[in-house]
């Protein structure tokens, strides 16, 4: 009975030991229960607000009424139609007065709302090899004290082949791995020259938006091996997923910062005005 007990006892340790490793190399279960300090000196947020062309009027108006309820600093908005959303765009402009847009996608883009006016703002992009498409990042500098904060804001590809970011000839893969496959090839592509874009800067940098893809990914790798944080692997608790859509809750929504920023705090507000979370992270300059 004793060896019995011993065996269960080990194989119990085994299982928690396999558990633990597959956490931290996966970085799937963030816990820092006491993390979190409101003395920052920049607050951002970023949303996938799934509002494409024909946006409804009355989901605009609360989308904008949770953005001002938390009144961050800057704020980027994927999906974001903006022949569409004059609604929403009236009533952030009150408190949101500076204003980037970049149409990355074929039916919206992106849109960067600031308390703060924005400098060297507009886009760095690429052109597909062998196709007229150019993909491009959205960015912009605010000044923050005596220094100033770039930021890069993206909308990676996804893997549903909408038209926006995916070469129409990808429809016809065979499997869904196939698709995310080739998807996340693209994604790489996007990274790795916002991550060189991201690397030449001589200002604090961060960079957020709808990553479609997850942490130990090789789209996101382009950017930690590089020396940029996840802020939510770092000050974040649980599993703060950002996706939802029937039984999916993925977290592929993603804020990340150099060396020189300090986290002073992060969070992911759960939502059904679209179906994606927004993430909110609060940071300092490091002296």
């Amino acid at each position: 009975m004793k060896i019995k007990k011993t065996y269960a006892f080990v194989a119990l340790l085994c299982v928690l030991a396999i558990a633990i490793f597959c956490n931290c190399h996966y970085e799937l279960i963030a816990v820092h229960p006491f993390y979190g300090d409101d003395q920052y000196e920049l607050k951002v947020m970023t949303w996938n607000v799934h509002c494409p062309n024909g946006a409804d009027s009355k989901r605009q108006r609360e989308i904008a009424e949770m953005i001002l309820k938390e009144d961050a600093d800057f704020v980027l908005l994927n999906e974001y139609h903006q022949d569409s959303c004059q609604v929403m765009d009236s009533i952030l402009k009150m408190r949101y007065p500076f204003t980037e847009e970049c149409r990355s996608h074929r039916r919206s883009g992106d849109v960067f709302y600031s308390k703060r006016e924005m400098t060297n703002s507009g886009y760095v992009g690429k052109t597909i090899k062998g196709k007229r498409k150019m993909i491009k990042t959205i960015k912009a500098t605010i000044a923050i004290g005596s220094d100033s904060v770039q930021i890069f804001g993206l909308h990676l590809a996804s893997n549903h082949y909408d038209g926006s970011t995916i070469e129409e000839e990808l429809q016809n893969d065979s499997s869904s791995y196939d698709k995310y496959k080739d998807a996340q090839e693209l994604r790489c592509f996007q990274a790795h020259w916002t991550k060189e874009a991201a690397l030449k800067s001589n200002h604090p940098v961060i960079i957020m938006g709808d990553m479609n893809d997850f942490n130990y990914s090789a789209p996101l790798d382009t950017f930690t091996i590089n020396g940029f944080k996840d802020s939510w692997w770092e000050g974040g608790n649980g599993y703060g997923h950002t996706f939802h859509a029937g039984w999916m809750r993925l977290r592929i929504d993603h804020i990340l910062h150099s060396e020189n920023l300090e986290l002073k705090s992060i969070k992911v507000i759960s939502t059904n005005l679209s179906d994606h979370n927004p993430v909110v992270a609060g940071f300092s300059i490091r002296n």
